[in-house]
This record gives structure tokens, sequence and C-alpha cells, in this order.
């Protein structure tokens, strides 16, 4: 091999030398840690074909995942916007009558479009639509406090109970993200510690294990002398 390795070091069989730098994905030779000059240059054109082979399946998987979450949006949005028209519509109707059509279509339009845009942006595709649920939830219970329990006009109450259901949704979200990362710190932690004190542990029986062998090697030439 043509690097700075002298003698027997030097004569490696040229098809076990081209197989492990293969292996290795590099020319720098482990002894001597020059670049050996002699291999072939396709060598290095092995780990680079590969790496560019993983990197479009990555970018592949990822966008066909982003494809298929907003696919989904645009489903949620119109089951938003019925369930909000159908809610408000339910919730007027009695005291607008003819009017309560005119105040529950565009507020669910409205509704359905801002609820589903929030969803999208807090949370990942597997919580999206627990997510729109429990946001939904939200302002149906405000909306019939402040309607029907405090007599709030019916286009202020639509309005209120829709930024107290977003906010408190946005914020049980968060203190729950928040939650989690450090309950992920806390175990994290913990898994270290105590891999310390294991190795801690370790470290001390492997000290007393070499304390009590030189002590039976200080024993063995006094009993060799006293059989004499």
């Amino acid at each position: 091999m043509e690097c700075s390795c002298k003698g027997e070091l030097a004569l490696a069989h040229q098809d076990c030398a081209v197989k492990w730098f293969s292996i290795k994905g590099n020319k720098i030779c482990d002894v001597c840690k020059q670049e050996v000059q002699n291999l072939p240059v396709t060598l290095l054109r092995i780990p680079t074909q590969t790496a560019n082979r993983r990197m479009p399946n990555a970018a592949q998987q990822r966008a066909a995942q982003q494809y298929r979450f907003w696919q989904d949006i645009p489903i949620l949005v119109m089951v938003s916007m019925l369930a909000y028209f159908c809610f408000l519509e339910q919730l007027l109707v009695t005291d607008l009558q003819s009017r309560a059509l005119a105040i529950s279509l565009p507020f669910s339009c409205v509704l359905g479009l801002l609820s589903s845009m929030i969803a999208s942006t807090m949370v990942s595709k597997s919580y999206l639509w627990a997510y729109a649920s429990f946001q939904f939830a939200i302002v149906i219970l405000f909306a019939h406090i402040f309607y029907n329990v405090l007599r709030v006009n019916p286009v202020l109450a639509v309005l209120l109970s829709s930024f107290t259901g977003f906010g408190i949704a946005i914020s049980t979200n968060s203190l729950l993200v928040e939650y989690l990362r450090w309950r992920a710190r806390r175990n994290q932690r913990l898994a270290q510690r105590a891999s310390n004190d294991g190795q801690h542990a370790a470290s001390e029986n492997n000290g007393a294990n070499e304390i009590n062998g030189d002590r039976q090697q200080g024993h063995n030439p006094d009993s060799g002398n006293n059989a004499v």
C-alpha cells in the first residue's frame, strides 16, 4: 500500500485492502493515519452513491407524509364548517328564527376555516382530528354559556366563545407539550444518573477486586517461605 507503513504492514493483499476500505468509506490507513494512494478511485463513490440514494428516499417519504397531511385539511375544513353551522343554527333558531341563518352561515365558514388552520399549525397529523374535536367542544360549551346563561348578544356570544375556545385549546396544547418535554428531560436525567451510579459501582467493585488480588499475591510468598 502506498502510505507511510513500512515492512510487513505495507504488504497487504490488494483485494482485502480494497474490501476493507470500501467498508470504511475512506482511504485513510488505520495504522499510520495517512491516505492510501494506490486504491481505485471508484472506492469513494460507493458511500456517495449510497447517501444519494438514501436522501431521495427520505425526501420522498417526507414529501408523501406532507402531501397526506395537507390532503386531510380540505376535509377537515368542510367538516368543521358543517359542524359549526349545525350548532349555531340550532343555538340561534329558537330566538332569532329566520335571522339565525344569516348569522350562522358566515360565522360557520369563518370558524371552520380558522379552526382548521389553528389545528394544522398546532399539532401533527396524528392528533389533527382530536385537537379539532376538542377545540369544537370548547367553543360549543362557551357559546352555550354566553348565549343561554349570560344572555349575551348572539353575534357577541359567538365571537367571545370563539376567542375563548381557541385560546383555551391553544393554551392546553402548549401546556401539554411543555409537560411532555419536562417529563422526557426528567427521564433522561434519571437514566443518566442511574448509568453514572452503575459505572461508579462497577469501578468500586473493580478497585476492590484489584485490592483483594494484591493482598492474595502478597500472602502467597509468605506462605511459601513458611512451608520451606
